[in-house]
């Protein structure tokens, strides 16, 4: 295991706890920082281009055609995506932050199956309980399930 997957691991573990018990994230900033610390050497350009998704979701007051240039870069689609839920109420800003932290950190797929992960977390969460669904321990079950295939079939 690497040490950005073991650091995405023990993150996300210990933000899943906070979440069921607190419903709020402290630290997810923290979070975010260290994963431009750890990619901005490798890729820049991802990251920053991932930063400004991510700043246009979180400062309301910039306009919408700010993402219209966005959408080229296939990367940013899911933090696109977040940030407008993010802007429109659906989305905590913690869920905006990790999200545009496992994209910096992992390929599209990883971060696609963060999101499917989060919808099996959301599905069987409204069986069970109501009220807000914490996310970060659904976009975990997805990030380990993308681990867990990774190992399982290593070169594909």
């Amino acid at each position: 295991m690497t040490l950005i997957e073991s650091f995405t691991l023990v993150s996300f573990t210990l933000f899943s706890f906070a979440d069921l018990r607190y419903r709020l994230v402290p630290g997810i900033e923290l979070f975010l920082f260290g994963t431009i610390l750890l990619t901005i050497p490798t890729a820049p350009i991802q990251t920053g281009i991932i930063l400004l998704a991510c700043a246009w979701g979180v400062l309301r007051n910039i306009s919408g055609w700010f993402a219209l240039p966005l959408l080229f870069f296939p990367p940013t689609w899911p933090v696109l995506i977040t940030s407008y839920g993010y802007r429109r109420g659906l989305i905590g800003r913690a869920d905006l932050l990790a999200i545009s932290g496992l994209a910096c950190l992992f390929p599209l797929p990883a971060v696609l199956f963060s999101l499917f992960g989060l919808e099996v977390w959301r599905r069987l969460w409204i069986r069970r309980q109501a009220g807000s669904i914490p996310a970060l321990p659904g976009m975990l079950l997805g990030l380990l399930a993308f681990l867990l295939l990774r190992l399982i079939f290593p070169n594909t």
